[in-house]
């Protein structure tokens, strides 16, 4: 017999998560559109409670029971979170946009700089160097030379890994900080060639006149149209970072996490896996530094400085180093908290640190923990 949820489970479980939406949507969103979305969240909800409490199927007891109702509900929040990035373009006006837009381009550099800090346990302080290599290779290549975005898409993110494989032959042996103290100087050394070497980025003045992505049938991409290319490669790269880490390359990378020794003991390369990390980590990097320049449409050095590293690794470790729905919930959290906090003109950067502060004393894990 199916009991009747209390009044206070109800209220928690539908009216208090539409309520919250309404509350984060309406300072950049307006009335109207709040409203929509927390109308939109309560539907979700709805919908998941349904599926997931289905009754009348045949299922499985203990153990495999628990294992296979956390893997349904995990592939239904997917669906859920998914559907929700679908409709979230449609909701907003030009203001929201552009910072959902930026939300997705700060989950691509979180979700590549977990593969190195959360997966395999070594701290990059450089990475948004990868980012600068990859939006230059494109600016270069379409403003200068007319190269079409398709295949300067590809030179960005292959530059990035060439990049990385350089830096990453004599480093990688490094441990600890010494390894955080390499990448921190690769980072600035490539800023300031960027802001130096004037015959080919322009100095400090950067590349403008950047074209932005064209599509057959469609014509150039902006606005919604570019956002949900934006949310596609989003979508790419969370489904290739899934099955590396259920693949055999994966397990490997959690093991040299654990205990490098150990794992070189028992016959994993463990060079060569930090280096393919490193590659594949960069070659996001450069991918996301391709999408950012297209749609400014300008790029300068100003926007590789190491905060910017800073600031992509603080996501990780807020959202929970090694958990890839994490990452992007801390990605999410940090482009977004500050634009909510901007009527607070005087205060919004002391709330902001405020908040960052105790989430770190009583929730150390991250948002979502750490996962292995």
């Amino acid at each position: 017999m199916t009991s009747v949820p209390s009044i206070r489970t109800l209220f928690t479980t539908y009216v208090l998560p539409a309520v919250w939406t309404a509350a984060i949507a309406f300072p950049i969103m307006g009335f109207s559109r709040a409203t929509a979305a927390a109308l939109f969240m309560l539907a979700g909800i709805i919908v998941f409670t349904v599926i997931t409490r289905r009754r009348g199927l045949r299922r499985p007891h203990g153990l495999l029971r628990a294992r296979l109702e956390s893997s349904r509900a995990v592939r239904h929040a997917w669906v859920f979170v998914l559907a929700a990035a679908i409709a979230a373009p449609l909701l907003l006006n030009s203001y929201s946009l552009d910072v959902f837009t930026s939300v997705l381009f700060y989950m691509m550099l979180a979700l590549g700089l977990n593969l190195l800090v959360g997966d395999l346990g070594l701290l990059n302080l450089g990475y948004i160097a990868f980012y600068g290599i990859g939006a230059y290779t494109y600016a270069i290549l379409a403003a200068r030379f007319g190269i079409s975005f398709w295949i300067a898409l590809a030179a960005g993110g292959a530059a990035a890994s060439v990049f990385s494989l350089i830096i990453a032959i004599p480093t990688l042996r490094l441990r600890g900080d010494y390894l955080a103290i390499a990448t921190l100087g690769f980072g600035e050394i490539v800023r300031i060639v960027f802001n130096n070497w004037d015959s080919l980025t322009n100095g400090p003045n950067g590349i403008m006149n950047v074209p932005r992505p064209w599509l057959p049938w469609i014509g150039f991409l902006s606005g919604m149209s570019f956002t949900y290319l934006v949310l596609c490669f989003v979508i790419l790269q969370v489904y290739v970072l899934v099955r590396i880490k259920q693949c055999r390359f994966g397990r490997y990378a959690v093991a040299i996490r654990e205990n490098e020794r150990a794992s070189a003991m028992v016959g994993i390369n463990t060079y060569a896996v930090k280096t393919v990390y490193f590659m594949l980590s960069a070659f996001f990097g450069g991918v996301a530094g391709v999408l950012f320049a297209s749609k400014q449409m300008f790029v300068s050095p100003d926007s590789f400085t190491f905060i910017e590293s800073v600031y992509v690794l603080a996501m990780v470790i807020l959202g929970g180093m090694g958990n890839i729905a994490g990452v992007m919930l801390g990605a999410f959290t940090l482009v977004v908290l500050p634009e909510l906090l901007r009527g607070f003109v005087v205060y919004r950067m002391l709330i902001f640190a405020l908040l960052l502060i105790t989430m770190m004393l009583f929730r150390p894990e991250g948002l979502l923990g750490k996962k292995a």
